[in-house]
């Protein structure tokens, strides 16, 4: 036994710390993640416009699904909760949802190896996924709303909250029903809120 022990070499325990972390980093840095990098807020003409900037990254399992055919839509929802009379008010009203809806279709295309980005019935082609990711995180003018009801006198600040995700429910239904609950596919980044600032 004596023999034995001295015959395996010496552990670097500084080796195995700087392993253990890279392996860390490795291992973070496959996981897939939506992240706010940068968002502005204006208004023009009575209108409430947002522009955003996500910086999206898909693990291999999303990446497999991808490129086996599945389509991966992100939904980016802005909430309007300022001020907050307002919004009480209209969230009560049948007539109106103080929210809006923008969503981007990811599909890939096995025959022209290529990458496409939809939004409504526009599509754009890239040949890297890391430019169809980038074009999937890209908000520009995103109108959110109209001044309507919102009385200049009244307002002192209009606010809401912004947030993508992964929209489970718009995959294939066996899909939805398998990956319910799966922790993995919940791919949504932090709420964000922000303001806009008053052009009066």
């Amino acid at each position: 036994m004596v023999f034995i022990t001295r015959c395996l070499p010496r552990i670097n325990v500084r080796g195995l710390l700087s392993l253990a972390i890279f392996l860390l980093l490795a291992c973070s840095a496959s996981a897939a993640t939506i992240k706010l990098s940068q968002v502005g807020s204006a208004q023009r003409d009575g209108r409430f416009l947002i522009d955003a900037s996500y910086q999206i990254t898909l693990d291999d399992v999303h990446e497999n699904a991808l490129q086996s055919g599945v389509p991966l839509t992100f939904s980016i929802n802005f909430v309007l909760n300022q001020p907050r009379w307002y919004w009480a008010m209209r969230r009560v009203g049948d007539w109106f949802e103080p929210t809006a809806h923008l969503e981007k279709r990811l599909s890939y295309h096995v025959l022209t190896n290529t990458y496409r980005v939809g939004v409504g019935s526009l599509y754009q082609s890239y040949d890297r996924l890391s430019d169809a990711l980038a074009a999937v995180g890209v908000i520009r003018d995103w109108q959110v709303f109209e001044r309507g009801f919102l009385t200049r006198k009244l307002d002192t600040r209009i606010g809401g909250d912004i947030v993508m995700k992964l929209d489970l429910g718009r995959l294939p239904k066996p899909m939805q029903v398998s990956l319910s609950d799966d922790p993995q596919w919940k791919l949504e980044s932090d709420r964000f809120h922000l303001e806009f600032a008053d052009n009066r």
